[in-house]
């Protein structure tokens, strides 16, 4: 009898965990719902299931000038140390043990010259600046892309990039008044940029943060904006048609509208519909299904394109199919360990300590991608030598 009261209990705590950690009421499920809309795309989109996955990536991209546009630009006072030690606890421990764990794996056995730039790359994107590496080496869509197994993280380095934009209009704040004319004219003049470079066929726009400015900013001016008042039937028709328009594009966009293009607007604006939409039926039913999906989608990103890499490294042919199903599912379980294991226990620790111990944690997690970077530079530069 004694064993079976405490079962009981110990089941209900084990519920509320998940219930908290997976189904968080202090998040809005719907973008976490986009969210994991968004990886789901990316995902499929590279494992060669999905021709318009890509826009995936510019999913996230406004989702996440939305929540950097409240935390820098909304809510004040800002704190510019705690705005930049949450950024770096979320970001770099998962980004340190992705890159460290996938060199040790598979950079002594690679050719010299794979070797040599997969080092590289690694080195540019544990400071944040893989995406000009990118834009010198390799083409996202072109087939030699395989070869790099740190190529993915060019997305996250235009992340760290706008949130620099970001701080710096912060902490301009308190001599100006003119924030959302800033906002503004960041959107301008990015579009104009991305425009251009499609207009004379600059593909290697893709990588560029001027050519990426204005979906950030798009989802940073959803704060100034006015709020429409919808009632619930029509919250419910715009946010359907959002997430309609959103899994159609994936399945029926070329390789052509990756951004720089026009096209690629059709899908931030229906993200920005969505997240302006209050939460009902659509939203909570469907979105706020596969939230917990977006809750790891950080990790899923950081890992699903290394194991592609790394099985068509191993396998020495084209993964798909069922292979590619089953790497998916290893996929699927590194990325939750990593978010439990890693993502959660830096985020909680940065919550719970003192400023001054969060402030050295945070010196410390960026000297330790700096040491990683010149480790693997150095590891480049003697391949390239002999």
């Amino acid at each position: 009898m004694h064993q079976g009261q405490m079962a009981v209990p110990a089941q209900n705590t084990w519920r509320r965990t998940l219930r908290t950690e997976f189904f968080p009421t202090d998040r809005r499920r719907d973008i976490d719902g986009l969210r994991g809309l968004a990886i789901i795309f990316v995902v499929l989109f590279h494992a060669g299931w999905l021709d318009g996955g890509f826009i995936g990536v510019d999913i996230f991209i406004v989702i996440s000038g939305y929540f950097i546009g409240r935390s820098a630009l909304v809510q004040q006072p800002f704190r510019p140390m705690r705005f930049v030690s949450r950024r770096l606890y979320r970001l770099l421990p998962a980004l340190f043990c992705m890159v460290a764990v996938v060199s040790a794996s598979m950079l002594w056995w690679v050719l010299q010259s794979d070797r040599a730039d997969i080092a590289l790359n690694g080195a540019y994107a544990l400071v944040y600046l893989s995406n000009i590496w990118a834009a010198g080496h390799v083409g996202y869509f072109e087939g030699q892309s395989i070869a790099y197994p740190f190529l993915h993280t060019w997305s996250l380095s235009l992340e760290m990039q706008f949130y620099l934009v970001i701080f710096v209009m912060a902490l301009a704040l308190k001599y100006t008044h003119h924030r959302n004319r800033v906002l503004i004219g960041i959107f301008l003049v990015s579009s104009g940029c991305s425009l251009y470079s499609n207009h004379v066929g600059h593909t290697q726009g893709y990588y560029n943060i001027l050519d990426r400015l204005w979906e950030f900013s798009l989802g940073s001016m959803i704060w100034i904006v006015p709020r429409p008042h919808l009632s619930r039937a029509v919250s419910n028709i715009v946010c359907g048609l959002g997430v309609a328009f959103l899994c159609g594009a994936a399945f029926i966009y070329p390789l052509g509208f990756a951004c720089p293009s026009y096209m690629i607007a059709l899908p931030c604006l229906a993200v920005m519909a969505i997240i302006i939409c209050p939460q009902h039926d659509v939203a909570r039913k469907v979105l706020g299904t596969i939230s917990p999906i977006g809750v790891i989608s950080y990790s899923i990103y950081l890992w699903h394109w290394p194991a592609i890499v790394l099985a068509n490294y191993l396998l020495m042919f084209q993964v798909q199919g069922m292979v590619m199903g089953g790497v998916l599912v290893l996929v699927m379980i590194v990325s939750l360990l990593s978010y439990v294991g890693i993502e959660r226990v830096f985020l909680d620790y940065e919550g719970r300590v003192s400023a001054s111990v969060r402030n050295r944690g945070a010196l410390a997690l960026v000297g330790a991608c700096g040491g990683l970077a010149m480790l693997l530079s150095y590891v480049s530069y003697v391949s390239r030598v002999h």
